[in-house]
């Protein structure tokens, strides 16, 4: 997973818990999505769909959807 440090970070949860097909909704939060639209857009300077987000179900998910969105032009 390339995002797996902004995701750690976001989720407030240590890597070695955050696996592609582990689903997050026992770490999702509103606190935990704010965290991570906040943390890609500082990074990236890029804005997350908190649609796309909410629908997530897995760390894969996750990792996907923040590619995607740094490689929007």
């Amino acid at each position: 997973m390339k995002n797996i440090n902004i995701i750690s970070e976001s989720f407030n949860i240590s890597k070695n818990k955050i696996k592609p097909q582990k689903k997050i909704s026992e770490f999702m939060d509103s606190v935990a999505m704010i965290m991570l639209i906040t943390n890609v857009e500082e990074k990236y300077s890029k804005t997350l769909d908190d649609k796309k987000l909410a629908n997530a179900i897995y760390f894969k998910d996750v990792d996907d959807l923040i590619e995607s969105t740094i490689k929007k032009k």
